[in-house]
């Protein structure tokens, strides 16, 4: 009989999607200290291998040169994301935090801002709309 004409079994839990990451893991210096006490504080085994696959993939990225550029690891304050100035810090995407304002390198605001600095304007693409951003402070 064909697949199509089975019923799906209710009781069945979803399958867990893996996605292994290929290449380095960007990394800001604090984000690596943070991973490594957490890998020196894992209770289990499991948790230990997965943070030490993290460590171990990590690349560290320090701020560049030229302090007024949005690199990894900058803070920026924008104008437009919102009623009120915001500040946005960015971070490798295994540190993201965006309820902290610790945006993850790969999301679409981070990609808006980097390599602009302070006075530059930037169009943020969202699903919702785009908007423009003034960039008006840039500091690590």
């Amino acid at each position: 009989m064909s697949r199509a004409f089975m019923k799906e079994r209710d009781d069945l839990a979803e399958p867990a999607l893996v996605v292994e990451r290929q290449g380095p893991v960007p990394m800001t210096p604090a984000g690596f200290a943070v991973l490594r006490s957490q890998f020196d504080a894992a209770s289990t085994e499991a948790e230990r291998a997965r943070l030490g696959r993290l460590l171990d993939a990590a690349a560290v990225i320090e701020p560049p040169p030229d302090r007024e550029i949005v690199a990894l690891g900058a803070a920026v304050r924008v104008e437009g994301a919102g009623p009120k100035p915001q500040t946005f810090t960015l971070v490798g995407d295994v540190e993201a935090d965006p309820a902290a304002g610790r945006i993850g390198v790969s999301s679409p605001l981070a990609e808006a801002l980097l390599g602009h600095r302070a006075g530059d304007s930037v169009v943020w693409h969202r699903p919702a709309g785009d908007r423009t951003l003034s960039i008006r402070r840039v500091a690590y």
